[in-house]
């Protein structure tokens, strides 16, 4: 029984463990987690869906309307109008008070009506679909950017842990040498303000590590929250691949680029809203059918209607309407459309030539940051041997504990110059990927 319980704790245990153990995320992982989850992508393609609806609702104008209406009138007090006595027999120039309606008067009618042609929902339906597209555009651009954010987090987070690493061993090995210091000491080998200064050199390195861990643990929460995951989940990326240090930056056309072709439709919608306010100056065409009946009385009593008959009525209309003349307005409305035009494409204009810009400095950004982190990984590799060295030299009393402090100095300085230097190149590649429109090519 005791074997049981035993082994029933161990498996409880080791059931815990795995489900309390942290989940490594790829890169691509964690991109379409965010993708998935992120609330204003979400919102962008309910944009869309709401665009598909609009070009439908567009489209309905030129779809046949049914209505079915009812009326009933009744007059209290009956309209009159004046008739010439001649049309009665009466004398010329006179003129007899004629009551034509009745007291109360019902009818019911089928009426259908459709618009034949009109050159103003044509546009709109063109207009509507680009709109669509537009929002496809905004999608896009959303979807750039949050790949961007999840991306430059998680670099953050690849060479913060490089870094941690690099200094854990670096607390360790001066965690030897200050023990070793220590029974120096002891044996009044050394002093102790050598020692301490020792001990002042690795409680530095300790607050570097705290420091270091504090950015680590903010840019994780902040990771947590691009890909809309609970705070308490444990969140951790893949190690850091120096051999995509020197990836080459990919070069396209910026036209390819999601606010440029954002911009390009803005031109589009406002040609178009001018094309809408001219499609004013076409004529409409239109039918209309009505079906209805019509029952008359000479008091309030609705199912007594005179001669118990109802009236049908039917007709059918087709009708031409031509503007000739609106008072200049559709032209003054013309004059602000062309003006909205032209600011769009201006804007379009300084975009491109922004654009350029961007990636020019990019590319050069780049390809600095890259030089960078390799001289400053050289001198890395070189402050490690020099510290290694220092080290060896000073636990065998043949250098002072001033030159192994500033070996140690030497190394913190390298190793922080190569995970600032490693960072700023891996997002210029982002922001160059980004600047030359080329960041969603692999999503």
């Amino acid at each position: 029984m005791k074997k049981v319980l035993t082994l029933f704790v161990f498996l409880v245990l080791m059931f815990l463990y795995m489900g309390a153990a942290a989940q490594t995320y790829s890169l691509d992982e964690c991109i379409n987690i965010t993708l998935q989850n992120n609330q204003q992508l979400k919102n962008s393609q309910l944009e869309i869906s709401a665009a598909d609806y609009r070009i439908k609702e567009v489209k309905s104008a030129l779809m046949p309307t049914i209505d079915v209406v009812g009326q009933l009138q009744y007059y209290k007090d009956l309209p009159s109008q004046y008739a010439p006595a001649s049309a009665f027999g009466g004398p010329d120039g006179q003129y007899k008070k004629l009551t034509m309606a009745m007291a109360q008067t019902t009818n019911a009618s089928l009426q259908m009506s459709q618009m034949l042609y009109s050159e103003s929902v044509r546009t709109g339906i063109k207009a509507a679909k680009a709109y669509r597209e537009t929002s496809e555009l905004q999608q896009s651009l959303v979807r750039e950017n949050l790949v961007y954010n999840v991306t430059a987090t998680y670099f953050r987070v690849q060479v913060l842990n490089d870094n941690l690493s690099r200094l854990a061993d670096n607390i360790e090995n001066f965690k030897k040498t200050t023990a070793i210091d220590s029974v120096l000491k002891d044996n009044e080998l050394v002093s102790a303000n050598v020692h301490n200064r020792m001990l002042i050199g690795l409680e530095n390195l300790k607050n570097q590590y705290e420091n270091q861990k504090l950015a680590l643990d903010q840019n994780i929460t902040q990771l947590k929250v691009l890909m809309n995951l609970d705070m308490n989940e444990t969140l951790e990326v893949s190690k850091f691949e120096h051999a995509d240090v020197l990836e080459s930056p990919v070069q396209a056309d910026i036209e390819e680029r999601a606010d440029i072709l954002l911009q390009k439709s803005q031109v589009q919608l406002a040609q178009l809203d001018k094309k809408s306010i001219a499609a004013g100056y076409f004529p409409t065409l239109s039918n209309r059918f009505n079906y209805g009946y019509t029952g008359y009385y000479d008091e309030f009593a609705p199912h007594k209607q005179i001669n118990n008959d109802w009236i049908t009525s039917s007709s059918m209309t087709l009708t031409l309407k031509i503007p000739v003349f609106d008072g200049f307005q559709k032209q003054n409305q013309l004059r602000q459309k062309e003006i909205a035009v032209q600011k769009n494409t201006n804007t379009l204009s300084l975009m491109k030539a922004n654009a350029n810009k961007e990636v020019e400095d990019a590319t050069r950004n780049y390809y600095a940051n890259k030089n960078l982190t390799v001289n400053s990984l050289h001198s890395l590799e070189l402050a490690e041997k020099v510290f290694s060295s220092a080290q060896s030299e000073y636990e065998n009393g043949i250098t002072s504990a001033t030159e192994l402090l500033n070996a140690q100095n030497d190394l913190s300085n390298a190793r922080n110059n190569y995970s600032t230097a490693l960072l700023n190149m891996k997002l210029a590649e982002l922001s160059l990927k980004k600047a030359n429109g080329t960041l969603l090519v692999s999503k």
